[in-house]
């Protein structure tokens, strides 16, 4: 019985299989759970569920569409650039459960990999929130600040990129204002 409850109380704790989990932070992804070295990144905002827990790593469920040109990016839809992980070229992921696409194009896969555990969240509505809080803050200053819907997703990060070290905003949160913008951009398409 010990058992049982203790199991129960990791599975709440550290979020359930099978079930979406997200970051507020840029979250570093490593193909092997003893590795040192990442060969990729998680962007905030981000769903992806964990399958198991093993000490103080996690192996990642990740899903998003991919060009069969470019395997090293995961992108959130097939016709956006919204990335939602990127590995180094030498590192592309290994591609799971994939639906290939029309022409060529955007296969949709999952990747499993590992990362450093932390405390994930079920809903990603407060970080997407606190994303517009600091967008709103530090991009009105010297001019009007942009409505989300004024850009295209795949324009917003050139654009935000292009002012963003006029702000105060930290680096650290820069991926999250981006991934908020997009996802509010005048031709987001969701997932």
């Amino acid at each position: 019985m010990k058992k049982i409850f203790l199991g129960l109380m990791i599975c709440i704790s550290f979020g359930i299989a099978g079930e979406m989990q997200y970051y507020d932070k840029v979250i570093s992804l490593y193909p092997n759970k003893n590795d040192n070295k990442a060969s990729g990144r998680l962007l905030p905002t981000n769903p992806f569920e964990i399958v198991k827990t093993d000490g103080d790593k996690v192996l990642l469920k990740i899903s998003g569409f991919v060009n069969p040109k470019a395997p090293s990016v995961l992108y959130l839809n097939d016709t956006q650039r919204i990335i939602v992980a990127a590995f180094a070229k030498n590192t592309p992921p290994k591609l799971l459960n994939v639906i290939q696409g029309k022409n060529g194009k955007w296969d949709k896969a999952d990747i499993e990999v590992w990362a450093t555990k932390a405390e994930f969240v079920k809903d990603n509505k407060m970080m997407l929130a606190k994303a517009k809080e600091i967008y709103m803050q530090n991009c009105g200053i010297c001019h009007t600040a942009h409505k989300e819907n004024e850009f295209s997703a795949n324009q917003w990060p050139a654009t935000f990129n292009s002012m963003v070290n006029r702000t105060a905003i930290d680096k650290e949160d820069r991926w999250l204002v981006i991934e908020y913008l997009q996802k509010n951009a005048k031709d987001y398409k969701g997932q």
